[in-house]
């Protein structure tokens, strides 16, 4: 009697088939995945477009493209997507980077702008994350940030009490200018208007005292405000004020 032969066995050439459609299979899962280095494979076709894509104003093409310019040799399937990420990166106004590959000879490069929230100490500029990004003449439209001053491993919580500082003084219509913590660590609050606001030490007892001023003494204030120089929230029971164009300062 004899064995019938199945199917795949009468065809080597439809095993060679399905082989090959595995790999393929194989293959473009990696390329979906994003796995930039293939030195094991042919150099495969040559990278004959690039599109890049830049979220924001300060990066350039250009710049993007000279960054980038030492792989671009290295083909469509051999372009080392994880090594021309992290150099991208490296650059000051970058916060996010992406490379994509797209058959059979294009690569998009897609970067994301960092956006700074405050200047630091009228030289660099901070993301939300309390993050230097970029040192140097601060460009125009960014002159109107927030100033932070303080010493260099106090900048993350800086940022975080400049956020809580503005919240505060957006319920009231006022403008947070700068927030500067003196080498004994006391914090002072500078408004948009040019009055100061002296809060002492320790950062929650500093927004307390914050909190005193926008609920009590800017409305007892009232007309007068404009006036004020200074107002002095060190003290336990009161505060002090100091006005314009005057050497006296009233104590309440």
């Amino acid at each position: 009697m004899k064995r019938r032969r199945s199917p795949l066995a009468k065809s080597p050439s439809r095993l060679r088939s399905l082989g090959w459609l595995a790999f393929g299979l194989v293959l473009a899962g990696l390329l979906y995945a994003g796995i930039a280095d293939f030195r094991w494979l042919p150099a495969g076709p040559p990278l004959t477009r690039r599109i890049v894509r830049i979220r924001g104003r300060e990066i350039t093409v250009a710049q993007v493209q000279a960054a980038l310019r030492p792989d671009w040799k290295s083909g469509w399937l051999n372009f080392p997507i994880n090594r021309a990420v992290h150099r991208l990166q490296r650059m000051p106004w970058v916060a996010h980077a992406a490379i994509t590959r797209i058959w059979p000879d294009t690569l998009v490069v897609t970067v994301s702008e960092q956006r700074p929230i405050a200047r630091w100490q009228r030289e660099a500029l901070v993301n939300a994350q309390g993050r230097l990004f970029y040192r140097g003449p601060i460009p125009k439209r960014f002159r109107r940030l927030p100033e932070l001053s303080g010493a260099a491993g106090s900048l993350v919580a800086l940022v975080r009490m400049e956020a809580t500082c503005i919240r505060r003084l957006a319920r009231v219509g006022e403008r947070l200018h700068s927030l500067i913590e003196n080498r004994r660590g006391g914090f002072r609050v500078d408004l948009t208007g040019g009055l100061e606001l002296r809060l002492g030490r320790r950062s929650q007892r500093a927004l307390r005292r914050l909190d005193r001023f926008l609920d009590v003494v800017r409305p007892a204030l009232g007309p007068r405000l404009p006036q004020v120089a200074y107002v002095d929230l060190r003290y336990v029971n009161g505060f002090a004020v100091g006005w314009r164009h005057s050497t006296v300062s009233e104590t309440h």
